[in-house]
């Protein structure tokens, strides 16, 4: 198995299981309690699609000629979450520790996912 295949997979993997837990309990998920019903809707609206995202990352393991779109929708995908939640700190101020941990491994991932992009 080369390193296209595994990363697609493992993305594909995580991002269900991550995007199913923000679907089901986004409160939960999230390490947050309280939220109001719009960024509850919003919440579940975002994880919806990232679960689309994910098993389409799944799907393109199996049909191998749309790989490059799976990980050019990661790609695009992990840049806009990542500006997003960095101008939510600039803006709102510091967010929980899971937030900031996930900022970082987000944009950490950016340039793995574009090896595995142009790697073939």
């Amino acid at each position: 198995m080369n390193f296209r295949t595994f990363y697609v997979g493992f993305m594909g993997i995580l991002g269900t299981v991550t995007a199913f837990a923000g679907l089901v309990t986004p409160e939960t998920a999230l390490g947050e309690d309280g939220l109001s019903i719009l960024i509850m809707s919003n919440l579940r609206a975002f994880m919806a699609a990232e679960l689309m995202l994910a098993l389409f990352a799944l799907y393109s393991l199996k049909h191998k000629q749309h790989q490059d779109a799976a990980l050019t929708f990661l790609f695009i995908t992990l840049i806009g979450w990542t500006i997003g939640q960095v101008t939510s700190y600039v803006a709102d101020g510091a967010p929980n520790t899971f937030t900031m941990a996930s900022i970082v491994v987000q944009a950490l991932l950016i340039p793995v996912t574009w090896k595995a992009l142009k790697s073939k």
